[in-house]
C-alpha cells in the first residue's frame, strides 16, 4: 500500500505545499475509516488509488472534517499527521 500525498496546488497547477503521507496514515484512514462516514462531505471521497481534487468551495468543510478526525484520534502519530495537513 502507498502512502496518499496532500498537495495544494493553485489554479495554474503549481504546487504550492505537499505533505507526503509515508506512514501511510492518509491511506489507512481513507480505506478504513472514512468511507463510513456517512455525514462526511469530502474525507468519505478520499480515493487511494487515484487523484482525489477538492476545490476552494470545498476547503472549509474539508478543514472541519479534518480537525474532527484528528480529535478523535488515540494514536499521536495519525493525529500529528493529521494536524500537519491541516
Amino acid at each position: 500500500m502507498m502512502g496518499v500525498n496532500v498537495a495544494w496546488i493553485n489554479e495554474r497547477h503549481e504546487e504550492k505545499q505537499e505533505v507526503f503521507d509515508s506512514q501511510q496514515v492518509i491511506s489507512k484512514l481513507a480505506m478504513t475509516t472514512w468511507p463510513k462516514l456517512s455525514d462526511s462531505f469530502c474525507l468519505r471521497f478520499v480515493d487511494c488509488a487515484g487523484d482525489t481534487i477538492f476545490n476552494q468551495a470545498q476547503i472549509r468543510l474539508l478543514l472541519e472534517e479534518l480537525r474532527s478526525e484528528a480529535k478523535k484520534q488515540d494514536d499521536s502519530k495519525f493525529r500529528e499527521h493529521l494536524e500537519k495537513v491541516i
